[in-house]
């Protein structure tokens, strides 16, 4: 094992440089005044003072009286270890304080921006690794934009049993979607005189909206509780005036 001086196992106690001499010279004296002590350390005797008032506060020095003289004699070195004990045992104590500070913490939504039709498949690619029941505000311009990888990802989302419930302007790839609700494990509705250049997916605690626009796809992908519950909520009303 490794020897430690004396002065460094002090300073990892969290003892100054001041208070070490301080210390270690009471501890040689035994018991005696702050005069000698002050001596013996080579410090000023109102510094010295100063250091004894703080380590009799702290439990590890005392102080007595013989005839109106003051006398200081230094604690053991092992009632530093019980010292640090204290502190760490008030520490372990506190960490549920500290458990609680941190749960008042506002978490903040994460938020990913996807560019092209490879950023877009990304979001498709992570839905289907969610496996949650998705809800999704659709334009039939994704199976023009898409033409080839959409009709994939609706393959692979229903062979993985993934239930979407999908809102959509009137068209005709609105009317061969419902025709196939059943194989593709969808349900769809329709909403007439109904327009849009985005998309959004609902899907757990995400929101995907994606910019359908030709050499201009964005997908924004928003993870966040309390914006997906919302976003839920407004595509409920939606859902229930489509037909």
């Amino acid at each position: 094992m490794t020897q430690v001086a004396p002065e460094d196992a002090l300073r990892s106690m969290g003892l100054s440089d001041k208070e070490i001499k301080v210390y270690l010279a009471s501890l040689q004296l035994g018991t005696a005044t702050a005069n000698q002590i002050s001596e013996k350390s080579y410090l000023c005797r109102s510094t010295t003072y100063d250091i004894l008032k703080n380590f009799i506060e702290k439990g590890i020095a005392s102080k007595v009286l013989i005839k109106d003289t003051a006398y200081f004699e230094m604690a053991e070195p092992t009632k530093l270890i019980s010292a640090l004990e204290e502190k760490k045992e008030n520490l372990i104590n506190a960490l549920k304080g500290f458990d609680v500070l941190k749960q008042q913490v506002i978490i903040k939504p994460v938020v990913q921006v996807y560019q092209g039709k490879e950023g877009f498949k990304t979001i498709l690619n992570d839905i289907l690794t969610t496996r949650q029941t998705t809800d999704v505000i659709s334009t039939s311009k994704i199976f023009e934009i898409m033409k080839y990888y959409f009709p994939q990802y609706i393959k692979t989302r229903s062979s993985l049993g993934i239930k979407t419930r999908v809102i959509q302007e009137y068209s005709r790839q609105t009317l061969i979607l419902k025709k196939t609700e059943k194989k593709e494990n969808r349900e769809t509705r329709i909403i007439k005189d109904w327009t849009t250049d985005t998309m959004t997916f609902i899907y757990g605690e995400k929101v995907a909206i994606i910019k359908l626009v030709e050499e201009e796809i964005i997908g924004v992908l928003i993870k966040d509780a309390t914006i997906s519950k919302d976003q839920r909520k407004i595509f409920d009303i939606l859902w229930s005036v489509a037909k």
